[in-house]
């Protein structure tokens, strides 16, 4: 796979723009978006709040520990999921699933400028 790119005001409406260029069928959840490699630039909340991905900074990666938990992101594919929906999912499942965090209360995307680069993970 290429490397797919997109911008938008919220973190889950670039996350959808990306997923859905993953998939021919929009109704199909894509199978890819389990294997793949999340690069976020933006205002990332972890213990601190950071800028990711601009001004010389490091961006945040997704997809590089476990992968996170997909399953709760694609029981809901098909039924018209939100961006901000697809935005908590993503944190919750996936983002603390592939870090073994274990609470989401201090961690968030509450910016109004990302970037996602989705490409294929790399290593074993």
């Amino acid at each position: 796979m290429k490397p797919i790119t997109h911008s938008a005001p919220s973190l889950g409406a670039a996350l959808m723009n990306c997923l859905k260029d993953m998939t021919t069928d929009p109704a199909v959840f894509p199978e890819q978006a389990k294997t793949s490699t999340y690069n976020i630039a933006g205002l990332v909340q972890t213990e601190r709040l950071a800028e990711r991905g601009r001004n010389g900074r490091n961006r945040f990666l997704v997809g590089i520990g476990s992968g996170g938990d997909w399953a709760p992101i694609e029981e809901e594919w098909d039924e018209n999921l939100s961006t901000d929906d697809l935005e908590w999912l993503f944190l919750e499942f996936v983002v603390l699933g592939d870090m073994d965090a274990q609470e989401a209360e201090t961690w968030g995307f509450p910016g109004n400028d990302y970037t996602v680069t989705v490409e294929d993970r790399q290593g074993p």
